[in-house]
């Protein structure tokens, strides 16, 4: 399906992903990562860069045995259509979790840092009414503005690691030994859980122009993926330590607390938020995006951008209620969000292209 007439590049679609999943790597990578994979999840992100590259050739090697332009499209090839329809159905009913879930996180890290005040309420209809007029403008408007986040992202990182090697210490990032294997097996898991969220917007591959370029720009953007998780992980375990950061709600916050530039310039921590709410607005909207082409498939609908509005109310009412609090918020991403994402990020997508390879559709 395409928004509009004009289409993006594969290389935009994979930015938008890119900028996307940086709003989970700098929540998960600390906290979960590390605490799983201790001083050796450095390691785990290197191993999911591995099964992630994986993911783009047997990916690339669905789209280039078959006519399929997107996720809907490959699945039908497998597995035909009715089958297909009950599969993205499932991916549809947990997108739009997903759109609750990063909602709220959003206004629940604002007033759990330097909003306190303020009511999560007004912070939920604030991104989501950015976030709809995302959905009812043009696909490739998003992508730009997904573009231009990935650069100042870049620069913002760039800038933090710099700053921050004075207060890293490497000793908290080994030993690394046998006994850490399945630990960072663990750690990769998680990550590539995150990671995973290529399949999703895969859904949106219709609209892009150059599928032949689908395995270069995928490991492309793999790799940015993995410098990032790096980076994130390097100051945050560094200057924390894996114990102590993973007890934390928002340990990378914290570690950006603490970096101070010549002892003069502090307060680091309000820059990287703003750098942050561009990652939030990215996975919110991509999402928002995926929902309503998953609602064109299996409805009968000429416009999706039609139930953008009620969409939106019916996000708002989930992420009032899908937590009490920033704990409770933890509770659900380490409970559900985690292994919903790897089974449908990466599992499925597996187990179809193995169906198919048996059928002799790829």
């Amino acid at each position: 399906m395409q928004y509009d007439n004009r289409k993006i590049s594969i290389r935009q679609l994979f930015i938008i992903i890119i900028v996307a999943a940086m709003s989970s790597i700098i929540q998960v990578v600390p906290r979960l990562v590390g605490g799983t994979s201790g001083n050796a999840g450095w390691t785990a992100i290197l191993a999911a860069f591995g099964f992630y590259t994986l993911l783009i050739l047997m990916f690339a090697k669905m789209f280039g045995k078959t006519s399929a332009t997107d996720l809907y499209e490959l699945f039908v090839a497998a597995v035909g259509k009715i089958l297909s329809k009950i599969i993205i159905a499932i991916y549809g009913i947990w997108t739009f979790v997903l759109i609750a879930f990063y909602s709220r996180a959003f206004a629940e890290r604002f007033t759990a840092t330097i909003l306190p005040n303020t009511n999560p309420a007004f912070l939920l209809v604030l991104l989501l009414a950015i976030c709809a007029v995302f959905a009812y403008g043009k696909l490739e408007s998003f992508a730009r503005f997904a573009e231009l986040s990935l650069y100042l992202f870049a620069g913002i990182f760039i800038f933090l690691l710099a700053v921050s090697l004075p207060t890293i210490e490497i000793r908290n990032m080994l030993p690394v030994t046998t006994l850490d294997t399945l630990p960072i097996l663990s750690g990769a898991m998680i990550m590539l859980g995150f990671w995973g969220y290529l399949t999703f917007g895969l859904f949106l591959s219709s609209g892009a122009a150059d599928l032949n370029n689908f395995k270069k720009q995928g490991i492309k953007s793999g790799v940015y993926l993995g410098l990032f998780a790096l980076i994130t992980f390097v100051i945050t375990i560094g200057i924390l330590g894996a114990n102590w950061a993973s007890g934390l709600n928002l340990p990378f916050f914290t570690a950006v607390q603490t970096i101070r530039i010549l002892r003069v310039v502090e307060r680091l921590e309000a820059l990287f938020l703003t750098f942050w709410v561009l990652a939030d607005i990215v996975i919110v909207s991509l999402f928002l995006y995926v929902f309503l082409n998953i609602l064109r498939k299996l409805l009968p609908i000429e416009n999706p951008k039609n139930l953008t509005a009620p969409t939106v109310l019916g996000v708002f009412l989930l992420a009032s209620v899908i937590a009490g609090n920033f704990s409770d918020l933890t509770a659900f991403l380490e409970t559900f969000v985690v292994p919903a994402n790897f089974i449908l990020g990466i599992a499925v997508p597996a187990v179809i292209f193995a169906i198919g390879l048996l059928r002799k559709k790829f």
